[in-house]
């Protein structure tokens, strides 16, 4: 499988909603290298899913306080997909936790390449000409610092942010 690397067509507009999307990307490339014929990848496994879970709780926060900030009409049915994909991510890590043998390296990078190909390239895209250019988006975006992707328990919104929009 080709590895996917970052271009300026998945931009949305805003600089840091695209440098959450890059962890996407990111997490996509390093699934994509790891061959299980090099040996066991369930390690790999499971620090992409920890970083998964805590990265969606962050991005997807940010995301919909950028929208609600710009006025994007499309925001509660955003939402809903944001809500969708949260759960897909919880059960993955529920089934990985539990052992389930059908979960491995090629189910979670069907999935991964899917979140990018459609919630980004096509759902995300949508909110681009409500948000880009626009001050509101931006400190909305900018209030959220960023998401660390060193430390277990990266960076969370503060508790005012965190509030739905």
């Amino acid at each position: 499988m080709a590895v996917i690397s970052w271009s300026n067509a998945m931009s949305v507009g805003v600089e840091a909603l695209d440098r959450d999307h890059r962890v996407l990307v990111d997490l996509i490339r390093r699934i994509a290298v790891a061959r299980e014929e090099d040996g066991d990848v369930r390690p790999l496994i499971a620090e992409v899913l920890a970083e998964l879970v805590a990265y969606t709780v962050y991005h997807f926060n940010r995301e919909e306080h950028v929208m609600a900030a710009c006025g994007y009409p499309e925001l509660e049915a955003h939402r809903e997909e944001h809500n969708a994909l949260t759960r897909e991510v919880e059960d993955m890590q529920r089934r990985f936790g539990e052992a389930d043998p059908d979960l491995g390296r090629d189910e979670l990078l069907t999935f991964l390449t899917g979140w990018l190909n459609h919630h980004i390239m096509l759902q995300d895209k949508a909110y681009r000409a409500y948000a880009e250019d626009n001050p509101a988006g931006t400190a909305a975006a900018a209030a959220y610092g960023e998401f660390d992707t060193t430390t277990p328990d990266r960076r969370s919104p503060s508790p005012d942010l965190a509030k739905t929009p």
